[in-house]
């Protein structure tokens, strides 16, 4: 699926060792809807993932609060060794319990059992976003099951673990054969569609159509008059942090011109749109518009041509004003 709103093409990069580890040579989640992606060997399909064993005699301390800014203190004496991915559940927490078909945000610590050295964390900085269905065997079993705000030590056995691409970390004595210990502290599931307050909207705006499950799908356009410059209006307005320029931001959305209201593209029959948000990677109605914006809204876009594709466009891209119904579902 070829997307529209962006100017040009920009890759995004994760930083962190266990994104290389988890997910092969493909870092990122992506930046477009229908870039191809790589999972681990061990990784599992939806639907068929076993939670792991709990195991309260799991011989790991953690010390220290469940802050994803503040990295806990664990320890334990290696080598440590398991035969089957065993969780001990060191800190419960009390939100939506984890399912094998979502995309979980959360903070981490990993350990090589067989000499105790940290291998990588996020702690203190960027947390980790995954769909279990797509990550190694052994953490998604480790998920699976628990609840958001769970601290959790994962014991991850080598034959649900990340096999040679151990040897991405680079340190002497681990392999495919060691047992990793994680730690993690679970902060949220990212939810698939806008989740806040429901707003209402002037009269004379464009009306979003839905499906039978709520899925935007269109609009009925009663007033094609081109605005003077970008409206935005939250439909529903979300709860989570507000988007500054630089953030990578999660989305979903549908786009059609104003003037006759036919959809040109929808991310809702592809994958969710991934991309920074104000720094000119994306037409201007966006880069501006969605600025200030929080997490779980769903906002109403009607941008004029000037701060769309203009009224002769190239590449085929859609010609005059345009209007989208965007979902924020993540930022960082």
């Amino acid at each position: 699926m070829r997307t529209f709103v962006r100017r040009r093409t920009a890759v995004l990069s994760a930083s962190a060792a266990l994104a290389m580890t988890l997910l092969g040579a493909c870092a990122s989640e992506g930046d477009v809807p229908d870039e191809t992606r790589q999972s681990a060997s061990a990784s599992q399909s939806a639907n068929t993932i076993e939670p792991a064993a709990d195991d309260t005699t799991l011989a790991v301390t953690v010390e220290g609060e469940v802050n994803p800014a503040v990295k806990p203190t664990v320890t334990f004496a290696p080598p440590l060794a398991v035969t089957e991915t065993k969780r001990k559940v060191v800190t419960p927490g009390t939100g939506v319990e984890v399912k094998d078909t979502d995309e979980l945000q959360f903070a981490y610590s990993l350990y090589a059992g067989s000499t105790g050295e940290e291998l990588d964390s996020s702690y203190g900085g960027t947390d980790a976003r995954f769909e279990l269905a797509k990550i190694t065997k052994g953490l998604a079993r480790g998920f699976v099951g628990a609840h958001v705000g769970d601290r959790l030590v994962i014991a991850i056995a080598p034959e649900d673990g990340f096999g040679e691409a151990n040897t991405r970390f680079g340190k002497e004595g681990v392999d495919a054969s060691t047992t990793m210990i994680m730690v993690a502290d679970l902060i949220r599931v990212i939810p698939t569609r806008a989740d806040g307050t429901p707003v209402t909207p002037p009269a004379d705006l464009p009306v979003v159509t839905y499906d039978a499950e709520g899925v935007p799908t269109g609009f009925t356009v009663s007033d094609p008059t081109p605005p003077a410059d970008t409206v935005v209006q939250p439909l529903l307005q979300g709860s989570g942090p507000a988007l500054t320029a630089g953030m990578n931001v999660k989305m979903q959305y549908v786009g059609a011109t104003l003037a006759d209201g036919k959809v040109f593209q929808s991310s809702w029959e592809a994958d969710p749109f991934q991309t920074p948000i104000g720094t000119g990677q994306l037409i201007t109605g966006w880069d501006e518009g969605l600025i200030g914006q929080t997490v779980g809204s769903r906002v109403l876009l009607v941008i004029p041509a000037a701060k769309a594709y203009g009224d002769t466009p190239a590449e085929g891209r859609p010609a005059g004003a345009l209007v989208f119904v965007v979902d924020i579902l993540d930022a960082y």
